[in-house]
């Protein structure tokens, strides 16, 4: 979303120069905006006069977020405040900002359209669940009314018994050619590839999660690689049936492009944090290794050396109403027998990793290259979740 649909609000049967007056302070304060001035369904408005709250409030109707933009002048901002707090009362998410006063206006107003284009993007998402949450995720399952009212994503549990084995679907020769480098057979992992692949496809899936060990205990084939291969194929994919992770991808990917990769929390060190896990996406490593996968010593798993040096960490709760965000620089990769095995440690700022002693909201961290921590807030704070 590139432009800014906005509607410019005055007192009842302002002088049309009065609107004249704001479309000349939106060009003076907002020129790196591209805007388009509506009469109705906006993503912003402008106040520019006091008197304006009631016609505001029509406006809000059917809206789950709004902009609200104002100056000091003609009680314009006195107006804006009214009108935040009916938003507030009324449980629509809003963000206010003076264009007299506020730093960085324009970038916030991009940061205010990637959120609102992401929020589009996810209100006709559907996630598939196939098999359950595994048992040791006691605090990752997200209520699939909540998910559907906050995010508009949609959540299906799909029984890994509505489909054939895995092993009824042939081999994937592009799949095996894209971990050419392995000495393991791939052909049982293409086979699950391919299973994943039609699930996907006849659910019409944006995204899954998968219970992932029953594979593991009963045929002694993982999920790690089809699962690499998916996000690395821009298809958003995590393990463990982790409800609260794969919704962290969507929103990422929503709003970067990019999916970031789902690790365990191995450890909070000194200066660091260790970070691990058997399923990264090929495009977030610099090169790669398979090996088997690392808590059944079975199947196969991707042992990768991570690329970016800058990330960002990312983790909400299952109620969707907090979210944990840190940057860091990536200052070792380790290769540790006793950890999943594509491993990391991220150096955090000190208040940050006490924050994950004190107060963590999961296992499972979201990697992202590069520093989102200012766009990711802004998210959340459009939404409501509060960044601990």
């Amino acid at each position: 979303m590139n432009t800014l649909k906005l509607s410019i609000i005055a007192f009842p049967d302002a002088p049309e120069s009065i609107i004249e007056r704001g479309e000349d302070i939106l060009k003076s304060k907002l020129s790196g905006i591209n805007i388009n001035v509506v009469n109705e369904n906006p993503d912003a408005v402008f106040i520019v006069t006091g008197g304006s709250e009631k016609q505001v409030a029509r406006l809000l109707n059917s809206k789950k977020q709004i902009l609200i933009l104002a100056i000091t002048s003609d009680n314009s901002f006195a107006a804006a405040t009214e009108i935040k707090s009916y938003c507030n009362q009324h449980n629509i998410s809003s963000v206010l900002y003076n264009l007299d006063h506020e730093l960085d206006i324009q970038q916030k107003i991009k940061f205010y359209l990637t959120s609102i284009q992401a929020l589009n993007i996810l209100a006709n998402y559907k996630i598939g669940l196939i098999g359950n949450v595994s048992e040791w995720l006691i605090n990752s399952t997200i209520d699939t009314s909540l998910l559907k009212r906050k995010l508009g994503i949609e959540l299906e549990q799909i029984a890994w018994n509505n489909y054939p084995e895995y092993s009824e679907f042939s081999s994937n020769a592009s799949f095996m050619e894209h971990f050419k480098t392995s000495d393991f057979s791939l052909e049982d992992s293409s086979r699950v590839f391919n299973l994943l692949q039609h699930i996907k496809d006849d659910k019409k899936l944006d995204a899954i999660t998968v219970e992932c060990f029953p594979l593991v205990r009963n045929h002694a084939v993982t999920a790690c690689l089809a699962l690499s291969k998916m996000n690395t194929d821009g298809l958003p994919a995590g393990c463990e049936g982790d409800i609260t992770s794969i919704t962290g991808k969507v929103i990422v990917k929503a709003l970067t492009g990019e999916i970031p990769w789902m690790a365990n929390m191995a450890a909070i060190e000194r200066e660091s944090i260790f970070l691990a896990h058997c399923t990264i996406a090929t495009n977030l490593v610099e090169d790669f290794n398979i090996t088997t996968h690392f808590e059944t010593n079975l199947g196969t798993a991707v042992q990768g050396r991570f690329k970016a040096s800058e990330v960002t960490i990312f983790r909400m709760n299952n109620q969707l109403n907090k979210a944990f965000i840190s940057s860091g620089k990536v200052i070792e990769i380790p290769e540790k027998d006793d950890a999943c095995r594509t491993q990391i440690k991220v150096q955090i700022p000190d208040k940050d990793r006490q924050k994950l002693k004190d107060n963590p909201l999961g296992n499972h961290h979201l990697v992202i290259p590069g520093k989102q921590e200012e766009l990711l807030n802004y998210f959340c704070k459009l939404n409501s979740i509060e960044v601990i």
